[in-house]
């Protein structure tokens, strides 16, 4: 095993600041890299991020995909699709992924459209609008609550406990006091939604119907099985949409020539999002854990130790993309991890490309010449995920 020639912990305060040096000199000189202080490994560059994706029979995710799962042991692995290998993670998500592609999404657009336009409502004659806490979230939140068929008054309270699961306190290493309730509060009420159904009845082919009535191996998943992969659902479908939407109004916000262009070409604003998924990727890793003894570059990794899969690296590898660096509304790029890659490809990418190009179109339509305040926002600085927690833009009231 080489010695590290470039110091990298997913919990360094340099990486919450700024990642991007450090990433980039990982891929130049150690870009499969030994973290020595958790025993484990961390891939910074696209191809083997790429391949690690598509490669479950040599990189599991059977035994987490966070830090918290991998090293730290704060959680215990529970039922997930993201913590599933095919055969079983196949025949989990062929439950409900018929219930996530374009055209069944496509349903929920005037749905989404209302919501957009029911919060740039409430702010228009403000001249200000909080593009994280006034518009994302509510639109993320009550978007999959519409998608889950789960009552759009509990939208608030899942938002909070959300929140609190992704929150760090300075200094502190992983998940809150705070986020281990939310994620209580969340079992809890998925339980209670699974008990429900269970005992009344109901549509069988909604997602939770679905779950309920599907079959795995020839048998039916218990309550707490259930209440789990629902649980899931609400977490991914609420936290990372917000940081994109606020992330490409700020990229639209400080090129006002690029921003007349997609106003002039709505076509564009899919692509400005999908562009800004790949320069501000949320998501810094989604951890593995090696089958067996595998070499990569010249280094060895054991069998059964943690491999971390640094998306946010990948996705500025400049043997990948040309001028990663910089945020490009015409890049054509045939290959990403934006939205993941192989067996883990985000189940809901077809939902939140909806619900960006809808939230787009609205706010471009009636404030295109809002300016982003950027001494008033708020970052969220965590190992795993990172982006805006609040970003105002201001505009003239009309």
């Amino acid at each position: 095993m080489s010695a590290p020639s470039v110091h990298y912990s997913p919990f360094d305060p340099t990486i919450f600041e700024d990642p991007y040096p450090i990433y980039e000199q990982m891929r130049r000189e150690s870009p499969v890299h030994y973290v020595e202080e958790f025993d484990c490994w961390a891939f910074a560059a696209f191809e083997e991020v790429w391949t690690a994706c598509q490669s479950p029979e040599l990189f599991t995710s059977e035994k987490g995909t966070t830090a918290g799962h991998v090293f730290q042991e704060v959680v215990d692995v529970f039922p997930a699709l993201d913590m599933m290998d095919p055969p079983r993670h196949t025949q989990h998500r062929g439950l409900i992924s018929a219930r996530f592609l374009p055209g069944f999404v496509k349903r929920f657009e005037p749905d989404f459209r209302a919501i957009v336009r029911d919060r740039l409502e409430i702010s228009r004659e403000t001249g200000r609008l909080d593009v994280v806490r006034d518009l994302g979230s509510h639109l993320s939140t009550l978007a999959i609550c519409r998608i889950l068929d789960l009552p759009k008054e509990d939208g608030e309270m899942l938002r909070s406990w959300v929140d609190a699961v992704f929150y760090r306190e300075p200094g502190a290493l992983g998940i809150t006091p705070a986020g281990i309730e939310g994620f209580a509060r969340l079992d809890d009420y998925c339980l209670d939604l699974v008990r429900s159904r269970r005992a009344s009845g109901g549509p069988d082919d909604d997602v939770l119907g679905r779950y309920l009535g599907g079959r795995i191996d020839g048998a039916g998943m218990t309550d707490a099985t259930v209440a789990s992969l629902m649980k899931e659902l609400i977490v991914a479908g609420t936290e990372t949409l917000p940081k994109m939407l606020a992330a490409t109004l700020l990229r639209l916000g400080e090129r006002p020539d690029v921003r007349r262009e997609v106003i002039a070409e709505p076509g564009l604003m899919l692509q400005a999002f999908m562009e800004t998924v790949r320069y501000d990727m949320p998501t810094q890793f989604m951890a593995r854990v090696t089958t067996r003894e595998v070499e990569l570059r010249g280094e060895t990794i054991r069998e059964g130790q943690p491999v971390l899969l640094l998306y946010a690296s990948a996705s500025r590898d400049a043997t990948e993309f040309a001028n990663p660096d910089t945020w490009d509304l015409h890049r054509s790029a045939p290959r990403t991890v934006g939205f993941g890659h192989g067996t883990h490809a985000c189940l809901g990418r077809h939902v939140a490309r909806l619900e960006a190009r809808v939230a787009l179109e609205e706010v471009l339509a009636a404030m295109p010449e809002y300016a982003v305040d950027l001494d008033a926002a708020e970052r969220l600085y965590t190992e795993y995920v990172q982006g805006f927690a609040s970003l105002p833009i201001e505009f003239a009231p009309y």
